[in-house]
């Protein structure tokens, strides 16, 4: 049986690591393309490669905040061999930031710059670099690990808290959105969703939900269960609809 290959950004730690783990887990037949910035100090990545070997987990120099660098990171991806048939099946952006919790009148352009240079410049950097590959994989699927943050019909926009980073999400559901009408014709599902209030290193520990808890729900309710249908589509963990 041909293998299903998912490339995961951010997965040194956190729900990128998590992410992978269990993505490989839920089929021997799953391949994982795990993007860190640097891998050789990714001791839990470089754990799992052990775990499930080298041609289940390909770990990549990736930093998606640098065009060329991204360019660079496909490049190496398409002469390794990792790749069934040259293809890609399905890209997971989940690199992210959460810069400057200030309200709107103490946000500074700057500071909304830094959450945009990653949460949305650094998605369209890995996604257009990688489009070819994916256009070649059986899958075409893109997800983008969003936010209630970025929903102007959610609950998160009746406050003045964390405006640059929220700025910066809703700008990532646009260009997704727009991304999965573009797309739409050559059979993509192009998915924003919203992990849930983690306890990570972006939330200083706080949140409602485990790591392990937000990437079980993701992968079982989002991950693995959207289909064509899914297109255009902004989802929560729980594979419920959030109001753009």
């Amino acid at each position: 049986m041909s293998s299903f290959t998912y490339l995961i950004s951010g997965a040194s730690r956190s729900l990128g690591l998590g992410y992978s783990r269990a993505l490989l887990a839920s089929s021997n037949n799953v391949k994982v393309i795990a993007g860190a910035r640097n891998p050789s100090s990714a001791d839990q990545l470089q754990a799992l490669q052990k775990e499930v070997g080298k041609g289940r987990l390909y770990i990549l120099k990736l930093d998606v905040e640098d065009a060329s660098a991204v360019q660079n990171a496909i490049k190496e991806l398409e002469s390794s061999g990792f790749l069934e048939a040259g293809g890609l099946d399905a890209l997971i952006n989940n690199a992210g930031v959460a810069v400057a919790p200030e309200a709107p009148s103490a946000t500074k352009p700057d500071l909304v710059m830094q959450n945009f240079t990653t949460n949305l410049f650094g998605v369209m950097n890995l996604t257009s670099a990688c489009l070819p590959l994916l256009k070649k994989g059986k899958g075409k699927q893109i997800f983008g690990v969003s936010s209630i943050c970025g929903s102007l019909g959610g609950f998160f926009s009746d406050n003045s808290l964390a405006t640059a980073y929220c700025i910066s999400k809703a700008a990532l559901n646009m260009y997704l959105r727009k991304l999965s009408r573009e797309l739409e014709s050559d059979g993509f599902t192009v998915v924003p969703y919203h992990p849930g209030y983690v306890k990570t290193s972006v939330t200083s520990g706080q949140g409602e939900l485990t790591t392990e808890e937000a990437v079980k729900l993701a992968v079982d309710n989002v991950i693995l269960k959207v289909s064509k249908e899914d297109n255009g589509k902004f989802y929560d963990y729980n594979g419920k609809i959030v109001p753009w």
